[in-house]
């Protein structure tokens, strides 16, 4: 995915893409924190916001789907967890106000929309890729509108915005990829006026997406942190801020390392890499077109604003006084050995073995390569063995 030069684009001055995980957004306490952060930054300019579902509700949403799909009747108490959860969260944000039209829409989601795709998992006794990105959509759809509800409580006019009406994926159920050519004409035309008087702040679904046929698509776990860099990318922003509940990109996992520090800065290509091998502050497809479009990430934590967080840049100098930026681990891998006499000197041996791969979607983690040319040796994740 490419894209344009910032000269070749819209520009907004001033215009933030402030995205928040679902860790910010996973009670009413901590949705009312969100909207305080967003009332601070919209004081500052034109803000576009981009939520996540309730945190672990997409986990939550796929055991269901596993207990309807196995026949077992756990789904429904399942079901009645998530129900209730969003009914309390929506009964203590709205405080006291009747919020008629809303509550219609959650009940809509909750006890229809959601209810009827679960049965009909039970009755199939499947849920396929396609059913499970309509299923976990509502994660999203539920959020916004509840993150929206908390800022028109905090004095701001807000609405919640179903990404689908601009966001055009491939058809990868599960972990679809953006086309921008159908999406950003799409993202400018329903977003372009955002921060202009009587526009009230879009509070953007995460992850959820429409193929070019219409059809609910996901953008991967991680996935809101992608809509935010792509809505940047379309829109020209000043900054893309992907708010969570850490205080940046740490020099190493904090819970295997205790010292470690946030960094104040750093390369796309370095975050690029701590990403990919294994640093979760980041969803790696994030990074492209933030990149591409010479837009600064920022990542920063929703419980503690008044820190900056990590700057991530192309115009950063080299660390200096230290020997490294940044450890990263992955702590469960498979690895895979293909060997034999027959592979020495052979062309064309590597690209059959990563060709079949590819062809089922299998990403590699690492690769080694005997100077005899003897074997392959490479790295998976122990889900796709």
């Amino acid at each position: 995915m490419t894209h344009p030069p910032p000269s070749s684009r819209l520009l907004r001055s001033g215009l933030r893409v402030l995205k928040f995980g679902g860790t910010s957004v996973a009670a009413p306490d901590r949705i009312r924190a969100v909207a305080g952060v967003v009332a601070s930054q919209a004081a500052r300019g034109p803000v576009v916001v981009v939520v996540s579902a309730l945190g672990g509700v997409t986990n939550d949403l796929v055991a269901a789907a596993s207990d309807a799909a196995a026949g077992r009747g756990e789904w429904r108490e399942r079901l009645e967890r998530l129900v209730h959860r969003h009914r309390e969260a929506f009964d203590e944000l709205r405080e006291g106000e009747a919020e008629e039209t809303l509550d219609a829409e959650l009940r809509r989601l909750l006890d229809v929309d959601l209810r009827d795709l679960l049965h009909g998992i039970s009755l199939v006794r499947e849920a396929s890729p396609r059913t499970m990105d309509a299923l976990l959509a509502h994660g999203e759809l539920l959020s916004a509108r509840l993150v929206a509800l908390a800022l028109r409580r905090e004095g701001l006019a807000a609405e919640a915005v179903d990404a689908r009406e601009f966001l055009v994926t491939d058809d990868t159920f599960g972990n679809a990829r953006v086309l921008p050519e159908p999406t950003e004409p799409r993202v400018r035309a329903r977003l372009a006026r955002t921060g202009e008087p009587g526009e009230p702040i879009p509070v953007v679904t995460g992850f959820v997406a429409a193929t070019l046929q219409g059809e609910t698509s996901t953008l991967g776990r991680g996935g809101s942190d992608y809509t935010a860099a792509v809505l940047g990318a379309a829109l020209g922003a000043e900054a893309i801020e992907l708010w969570t509940d850490v205080d940046g990109v740490m020099t190493a996992d904090p819970r295997m390392v205790p010292n470690a520090f946030p960094l104040a800065e750093l390369s796309y290509a370095e975050l690029m890499e701590l990403s990919h091998f294994g640093a979760k502050v980041v969803y790696p497809p994030t990074v492209q077109p933030a990149r591409d479009a010479g837009i600064p990430l920022l990542i920063r934590n929703t419980f503690r604003p008044d820190l900056p967080g990590t700057s991530i840049r192309n115009d950063v100098a080299p660390a200096s006084g230290v020997p490294i930026r940044g450890i990263a681990s992955i702590h469960r891998v498979a690895l895979l050995r293909v060997e034999g006499d027959g592979m020495a000197g052979v062309p064309g041996t590597a690209s059959r073995l990563f060709g079949a791969l590819g062809r089922r979607g299998v990403n590699i983690i690492l690769i080694s390569q005997a100077s005899s040319e003897r074997s392959i040796c490479l790295a998976v994740d122990p889900g796709d063995v």
